[in-house]
């Protein structure tokens, strides 16, 4: 009894240096960065010990650091219940990796105030302001009906802007001036007499800029870049409202929250300067790229383009109703504001029946129009932003030109039922009751039918785009 009482005493001696000793072992490798080295030696000092609160704090860190699937919340907040404060900022970190703005916020600003490190207080103090500036957004998400939206290639985004010829268009510079090499975008008036569009800074190549010029007696005047205003970043994606006032563009400078935001400006025109810039609310704005917002005002749609939730290359246009209003949701939910503000379903967004109606019916006209000629056989089909077709002679590709001459027959029987559903919505809308009820079955079967050949136009239209651009870029 006594031999073994013994050997008990001298292995829990042995076993106290050797704890010690993984402590100090995973402490130096977690202090030099070493995270997935430490991991499996916290975890079993965990596992030894699970109310220690150091123990929680270091596994559940070498857990995040190292992309770990391990629940790692209820251990950094069990640390940060026992005072351990860098507990804290990985708390707001892992809200903010959520998208959870308000719990990053005040776990950011618990951080701050415990803290002795100087230099971590600065690192956080500059989060904190950021994700404050988000959740402020969020919070004032505007209450917006979005149509439609597409999705295509970076390259040829401006291909999903059906605006029609009210105020003007937008194109490339490389395009506008016939310049293959030109970075940047133009927004011409619908008068064709003042461009507004981005060129380098002429003080600092290494930055875009925006300017405007005006073409008197048929010839342009000198450019000049805008006064008012200096975002300290790039600014490219001009557009000017028919006010000749209201200028939106997008900018990666001063207050953007992510890549390039929206932006809208206002032209003194005593003064001939640009007021400062207001940044555009969300759903407009996002961490992503969000850019060239344009709008035509007598079909009251706008449109917009965006990367966010977008692989490579790809980027959403979205279509909208703009609201002069400038409403915001009336709930206190975060949840649901950041599903609106995230533009997570357009689903959700289209309350109002009969504004998305008219909407719908405008975006269908527009859409169709801009390649449909006024000429048997002539047409504007783009293919992307350096190719505009404007003959069946012009297309390299035969399964491309042939497809093209039945998307023709389509569209022009999608114009023939738009007509008629025209039609039929007004003779509704002077209906008795009696009446109605008769044309309502009409109605829904004729929206069903210019809903699908919508959809099939579209898919045809994208692969006969597909099989140009391969006969003409993959020769």
């Amino acid at each position: 009894m006594r031999y073994l009482l013994n050997l008990f005493i001298i292995l829990v001696l042995f076993a106290i240096p050797a704890t010690g000793q993984n402590k100090n072992t995973a402490r130096k490798l977690f202090n030099e960065g070493r995270y997935a080295e430490a991991k499996p030696m916290f975890e079993k000092l965990l596992k030894s010990n699970p109310k220690n609160s150091e123990y929680s704090y270091w596994y559940a860190v070498c857990c995040y650091e190292t992309g770990d699937s391990v629940e790692i919340k209820p251990l950094l907040e069990f640390a940060a219940s026992r005072n351990v404060v860098n507990a804290y900022r990985y708390l707001g970190d892992y809200h903010y990796d959520r998208n959870e703005y308000p719990a990053a916020v005040d776990w950011y600003s618990e951080f701050i105030d415990e803290t002795n490190s100087d230099s971590l207080r600065q690192v956080y103090q500059k989060k904190y302001t950021a994700v404050s500036k988000l959740n402020r957004m969020v919070m004032n998400c505007e209450k917006i009906c979005f149509v439609d939206s597409f999705v295509v290639d970076k390259k040829d985004f401006l291909s999903a802007y059906r605006m029609g010829s009210e105020g003007g268009y937008i194109t490339t510079n490389a395009r506008f001036f016939d310049d293959e090499g030109l970075p940047g975008y133009l927004n011409c008036s619908e008068r064709g007499l003042d461009i507004y569009f981005s060129d380098f800074d002429e003080d600092n190549d290494s930055l875009m800029k925006l300017y405007h010029n005006s073409k008197i007696a048929d010839e342009w005047g000198r450019a000049t870049m805008l006064k008012g205003f200096d975002t300290k970043g790039n600014d490219n994606y001009p557009f000017m409202l028919s006010d000749g006032v209201t200028l939106y563009f997008a900018s990666d400078g001063e207050g953007s929250i992510g890549g390039y935001d929206l932006f809208v400006t206002r032209l003194d025109i005593e003064t001939g300067r640009f007021l400062r810039p207001d940044h555009l609310a969300m759903p407009f704005n996002s961490v992503a790229n969000d850019y060239m917002l344009a709008i035509n005002e007598v079909a009251n749609l706008g449109w917009f383009a965006t990367d966010r939730n977008q692989p490579e290359g790809l980027v959403c246009v979205y279509v909208f109703i703009p609201s002069p209003d400038k409403e915001c949701y009336d709930t206190d939910d975060f949840g649901k504001l950041f599903s609106y503000a995230q533009i997570s379903s357009i689903a959700a967004t289209q309350t109002d029946g009969e504004a998305l109606r008219k909407a719908r019916q405008q975006l269908t006209i527009l859409h169709y129009e801009q390649n449909a000629g006024t000429r048997k056989g002539d047409f504007l089909f783009v293919v992307d932003d350096r190719l505009d077709y404007k003959s069946l002679s012009d297309f390299k590709s035969e399964k491309a030109r042939a497809l093209f001459v039945e998307w023709q027959k389509k569209e022009a029987q999608l114009r023939q039922d738009v007509t008629l559903l025209e039609q039929k919505r007004d003779e509704y809308s002077s209906a008795n009751a009696g009446m109605k009820n008769s044309m309502r079955n009409t109605i829904l079967t004729l929206e069903r039918k210019i809903e699908s050949e919508q959809q099939e136009l579209e898919r045809m239209e994208y692969e006969v785009r597909r099989l140009e651009h391969d006969a003409v870029y993959n020769k």
